[in-house]
């Protein structure tokens, strides 16, 4: 009788480790490319350069276009954020979609760029962080003088704008001065109403090298908003307004105290690609001025509620140069024949023509990387089970993390028009 129970107990035990073994064991994760990615493969191993290459879709970027501008109407303005699209004729082409003569700017480099381009030098140009000093020599040294006093510099404290004092007195210029406030970020800015009171005084005081050009608020942490229960897209939408609130109490309090300040129409920024969609819906007595630049190509960063109507825009496509069955480690030879037989996704080594992009997998599904073989931005190593069907010159699609790195580390971007290829744009390096 004790035996037989034993037995029992054994047999059950033998089940719970195969159950959990079956549990736990990886399954398998392979399908081939979807219909899209798989015209774009064809077209890409006909008439592709044979190398990593960033693509934009122009018929995804016009619909997100389309969308943009039905979202973003009068009295709001749309301004075009240069550092998440990072080429000259990507920006030409949003500026004739859209008639946007406003650009954002992130760099000294570009500010530079912009301003030695004809097309570009009479936009209204708002920076998008604020400036060390010396970088504002720089730029000065780089540019006209009549240029330079185009653009709206953005202050972020009382010690920063006496520094740009300091700095227009002795070159004798007038700065746009647009203040930076702190509307829920924390990233920095004024904090609080009272706090900008000490740099309107100065600005308007010192009206001959110092015009006070308006305000900008950001608020991307509003898309974060922690939900437990109830809609994501309502909780956006009323963290939003809080942040707004903030900003009209920034924007009444200085009115109160420097009505003389605001007897032009000023900038009143603000936006970004996961919230702008709702400015039209309630924020147009705040803020007059929306930055969008992400939103336009969608990078995985941006895949919120909030740009559920945006659709991927830009890749990166990587070509396969060698296939091999299984996996085999260095100094784990004798053993890298069990990998494929625990973990079907590791029936294919795949070795791409360069790696590490700041990417995610996309097509086909199920392709890992491999963390025992490390990463490598030469031949990148990638494992899949023989449900990917990947071969030599067949190519592996990525969607960047965000866009302004990712699309501009290679140098161009090849344009795609209904699944084929139809030129190219050259990228600018920050």
């Amino acid at each position: 009788m004790k035996v037989a129970k034993n037995k029992l107990i054994l047999l059950w035990c033998i089940f719970l480790v195969l159950f959990v073994i079956f549990y736990i064991k990886p399954k398998d994760l392979g399908k081939p490319y979807e219909a899209y990615f798989k015209i774009l493969n064809e077209e890409l191993k006909k008439n592709g350069p044979g190398k990593p290459i960033v693509l934009l879709d122009l018929d995804r970027l016009d619909e997100n276009l389309r969308i943009l501008k039905q979202n973003l109407t009068p009295p709001l303005h749309y301004r075009i954020v240069v550092k998440s699209l990072p080429s000259l004729e990507l920006l030409r082409y949003i500026v004739r979609s859209t008639g946007s003569n406003r650009l954002m700017v992130f760099h000294s480099g570009d500010i530079v760029m912009l301003l030695e381009d004809p097309e570009f030098k009479n936009f209204d140009i708002l920076l998008g962080k604020p400036m060390p000093v010396n970088a504002l020599k720089e730029i000065y040294i780089k540019t006209k003088k009549s240029d330079f006093q185009k653009i709206h510099w953005l202050v972020d404290s009382y010690e920063r704008l006496n520094e740009y004092l300091r700095f227009s007195k002795k070159e004798n210029l007038k700065l746009s001065l647009n203040l930076e406030i702190d509307i829920g970020l924390h990233r920095g800015g004024f904090p609080e109403p009272s706090s900008v009171l000490f740099s309107l005084e100065l600005i308007r005081n010192e009206s001959k090298y110092l015009e006070f050009s308006g305000f900008m608020g950001y608020e991307p942490h509003v898309a974060s908003v922690p939900v437990i229960f109830g809609d994501k897209a309502e909780a956006i939408q009323n963290s939003l307004k809080n942040s707004l609130k903030t900003y009209s109490n920034f924007i009444k309090y200085s009115k109160e105290n420097f009505p003389d300040l605001f007897r032009k129409e000023i900038i009143q920024n603000g936006g970004g690609s996961k919230t702008y969609r709702f400015y039209q819906k309630f924020g147009t007595e705040v803020v007059n001025d929306v930055s969008v630049g992400s939103a336009l190509v969608k990078p995985t960063d941006f895949d919120v509620v909030s740009l559920e109507e945006h659709s991927p825009a830009v890749f990166i496509a990587a070509p396969i140069l060698k296939r091999i069955e299984g996996t085999n480690i260095p100094f784990l030879e004798s053993f890298s024949f069990l990998f494929p037989l625990w973990d079907p996704n590791q029936e294919l080594t795949y070795f791409t023509y360069g790696g590490g992009f700041s990417a995610k997998k996309e097509s086909p599904s199920g392709l890992q990387d491999n963390s025992l073989f490390g990463t490598s931005t030469n031949q990148g190593i990638l494992n899949g089970s023989f449900q990917t069907g990947l071969y030599p010159n067949d190519f592996v699609f990525f969607r960047p993390t965000q866009s302004e790195k990712v699309m501009a580390e290679l140098g161009e971007i090849y344009l795609i028009r209904k699944g084929k290829l139809s030129g190219k744009w050259k990228t600018f390096v920050n």
